[in-house]
């Protein structure tokens, strides 16, 4: 076990539940947050899906609840049915053993069992912020005994629209209560939501190109829009996975890439915005299970879904933002496994490729279909080279006498400038001794 597991108070039980969940290394967000939740601070942190931060606030979770008490202590609020029912599995994984009552509480699913459900006294409550207030409007639950709270993928909550709702929820539960909030980016707008939420928080960083994307073998294709499918085509051959997820940029694309393989005998399916609750929730079950190989997604799926046993992530279309470009391949080498990730890109996308690579500080490796390498340099990577690699042979930092450096640039302007100046004040003190000679002559002459 990696030593935070060993170091910090954590129970006998969590510790073997640890073991059988295979969890032998403490991921940087959970060496962080875990002492600093137990010993009863406030978090903020920044952190990717697929880094470890659910272990990292359900960890000291299982020491706030008291298993004697029939009442909900600890409220954790995502903003998708996905990952509030990932989030409840692993839950309940911690947990085994420790007598903790768990529920799930997530639209699409029948209201008046969850309200029997409910009724069982849970102690801890995970759920969409729309129906945990339906529930909660109706009388079947009362958060007035939560006194440890989490956030989960507050970005995503905050660009859903789901935060008025959530701050109605965040209102009912304990005033003195622990808070922990979770984001794979942080803007000013949450920081804001931080200082609101929270008391002297700890703030955690780990910053998604350490946390995900430089774990994960990241390989670029250059191709054409016409023949991005049988590149693709081509690639599943090559690579064989065990399960791939294709992200396109809209639904449509999604549709078209999932009639495209289909119908030419691959064992795919597709999940987009659009589905309903049932149908999706069949098609992530069909994936999770390995009856379905490949899986066309737009982006709804790069957020929040934990998928065992992703080998390969396609970007079928080059994400407009290095964010998503993260959540995306991020779906893959899930928690410092190895995973491949493959990106096409015709020359209309390559802005954003290079966007993406600025961005995170990264340069993929480029490839032909058949696997081939290419030598490759991003410009930004040229350019720094090329400044590293000059030699120092002008300039004021060339020399460490600065009084003796060559002129350059500006400094050299300004001292030709001086220089005609001199040259004209000379001029006109010479012209005027000149003068006086002369005026001295002639008055000798006259007499």
């Amino acid at each position: 076990m990696a030593d935070v597991f060993e170091q910090v108070n954590i129970l006998p039980e969590v510790r073997e539940n640890l073991k059988k969940m295979g969890i032998r290394t403490a991921m940087p967000v959970q060496q962080q947050a875990i002492p600093a939740l137990l010993k009863g601070r406030d978090v903020l942190a920044r952190a990717q899906t697929g880094t470890g931060k659910t272990l990292a606030f359900l960890v000291p979770l299982a020491q706030k609840v008291d298993a004697a008490k029939p009442y909900v202590q600890a409220l954790v609020i995502a903003p998708t049915r996905e990952l509030a029912q990932q989030v409840n599995d692993v839950m309940k994984q911690v947990l085994d053993g420790l007598g903790i009552k768990t529920l799930a509480v997530t639209g699409g699913r029948d209201f008046e069992t969850q309200k029997n459900k409910l009724a069982g006294k849970a102690q801890v409550l995970i759920g969409t912020p729309g129906r945990l207030l339906d529930h909660i409007e109706k009388g079947n639950v009362d958060l007035g005994g939560v006194t440890y709270l989490v956030l989960d993928e507050v970005d995503e909550m905050l660009a859903q629209g789901f935060m008025d709702d959530a701050l109605k929820l965040i209102a009912m539960t304990n005033p003195e209560r622990q808070t922990m909030l979770c984001s794979a980016t942080v803007s000013e707008e949450i920081n804001k939501l931080g200082r609101k939420l929270t008391t002297n928080c700890q703030v955690i960083d780990i910053a998604p190109e350490e946390a995900v994307v430089k774990t994960i073998r990241q390989i670029c294709i250059r191709t054409t829009e016409e023949k991005k499918p049988e590149l693709l085509m081509k690639l599943i051959k090559r690579l064989n996975p065990y399960l791939m997820l294709v992200f396109c940029i809209s639904k449509e694309r999604a549709k078209e890439v999932d009639e495209l393989l289909g119908a030419n005998g691959f064992n795919v399916a597709v999940l987009t915005g659009d589905m309903s609750a049932a149908k999706r929730k069949t098609v992530m079950k069909q994936f999770r299970e390995a009856r379905v190989q490949i899986l066309a997604a737009s982006d709804i799926a790069a957020r929040g879904l934990d998928v065992e046993g992703v080998t390969h992530v396609i970007n079928y279309d080059v994400p407009h933002d290095a964010d998503w470009y993260v959540h995306r391949v991020g779906r893959t080498g899930r928690a410092g496994r190895d995973g491949i990730a493959v990106t096409m890109y015709t020359p209309e996308e390559l802005r954003w490729l290079h966007n993406i690579e600025t961005k995170l500080g990264i340069t993929m490796e480029k490839q032909t279909v058949t696997g081939r390498p290419i030598v490759r340099r991003t410009r930004i990577a040229a350019a720094r080279k090329k400044a590293a690699e000059a030699p120092k042979s002008r300039g004021r930092n060339s020399v460490e006498d600065k009084r003796h450096a060559p002129k350059t640039g500006s400094n050299r302007r300004q001292v030709s400038r001086q220089a005609a100046r001199e040259a004209s004040m000379a001029l006109k003190e010479k012209a005027k001794k000149a003068a006086k000679k002369a005026a001295e002559k002639r008055k000798k002459d006259s007499k």
